[in-house]
């Protein structure tokens, strides 16, 4: 029994690393201009800046809308983007509502049905946020486009792994991440961004919004995410979807992945979305917008512009 629980407990460690690796937020600079307007929903708060066909653009856990900064300013003329911040993050009050995701997904949809159909796109949590809008009504998607997302996180590290068999490692995440102190959360959240991000103003930033989030809104939404397995659900998605992924994935100073092994996890995850196109950022860590911004944008534009 006590190696049993011993080989759980370091099976949490893992998943809760590789989830901390893929929801932690990136940052930019604050937005350039003002929004020239604001809609504030119980779910989040949306900015509108630029004008033409809506750009949905969805952050990750406890970011801040901002981490959209550089790619406002490079298709604010071409798109009206759509910013948005998830209740409880980055300072934007709590909602007292569970399932969190299933309560965000909802109501950016109702957001988007009132707005018109457009390009929706998401980063980590926003990624998988937008797979899930996309596969409960793809109407309301144009096109989709996931930066370093998947659909079942659980399965990258244990492909065996089921919704059911999540859920005991699930409770003990909670427990967990609930239970630490707040040295305890900003040096795990500190520990996590090092691994991401080298620029030290943008882990101080970043580390500040993980802060000024609401604790119990970061551990709900990562239990909602580690259990969440949507890869059946791609089915049902018919609009063309891009997805990019990072291909420099390291953690305590070793690749915990070749980029070979990143496409192949992706091409199995993703094998019953059929409009798709994959490719890895073969230089870029997790926030890829930061680590290989060049990539990024031209990618981005080639594939948005493309008929």
């Amino acid at each position: 029994m006590i190696l049993s629980f011993s080989r759980i407990q370091i099976r949490l460690h893992t998943i809760l690393a590789i989830l901390l690796l893929f929801l932690a937020p990136t940052v930019v600079e604050a937005q350039s201009e003002s929004p020239k307007t604001v809609y504030n929903e119980p779910a989040f708060t949306a900015e509108i800046y630029g004008s033409g066909t809506p750009l949905y653009m969805i952050p990750g856990l406890a970011s801040s809308g901002e981490v959209w900064q550089g790619t406002v300013d490079k298709l604010k003329d071409q798109y009206e983007c759509h910013v948005f911040t998830l209740a409880g993050f980055a300072g934007k009050e709590p909602i007292d509502q569970k399932p969190y995701l299933k309560t965000i997904r909802d109501q950016l949809i109702d957001y988007i049905e009132s707005n018109g159909a457009g390009v929706v796109m998401g980063h980590s949590l926003g990624g998988f946020l937008s797979l899930w809008i996309t596969a409960e009504d793809d109407r309301l998607v144009k096109k989709s486009v996931i930066v370093d997302s998947y659909p079942f996180l659980a399965a990258l590290r244990q492909p065996e792994a089921t919704e059911e068999s999540v859920q005991f490692p699930r409770q003990m995440m909670i427990q967990q991440m609930t239970a630490m102190d707040s040295a305890q959360f900003r040096q795990q959240q500190k520990n996590t961004l090092s691994t991401m991000i080298s620029d030290e103003k943008n882990i101080k930033k970043a580390l500040q919004w993980s802060m000024h989030s609401d604790r119990a809104t970061i551990v709900h939404a990562m239990g909602d995410l580690m259990q969440a397995d949507l890869r059946d659900e791609l089915r049902n998605i018919k609009t063309p979807t891009y997805v990019m992924l990072a291909g420099n994935f390291s953690m305590n100073g070793r690749s915990l992945y070749t980029k070979e092994q990143v496409q192949q996890m992706a091409q199995e995850q993703y094998q019953h979305l059929s409009e798709k196109t994959i490719k890895v950022a073969e230089n870029a860590r997790h926030f890829i917008m930061m680590d290989d911004p060049k990539w990024f944008y031209q990618t981005l534009r080639q594939y948005l512009n493309a008929e």
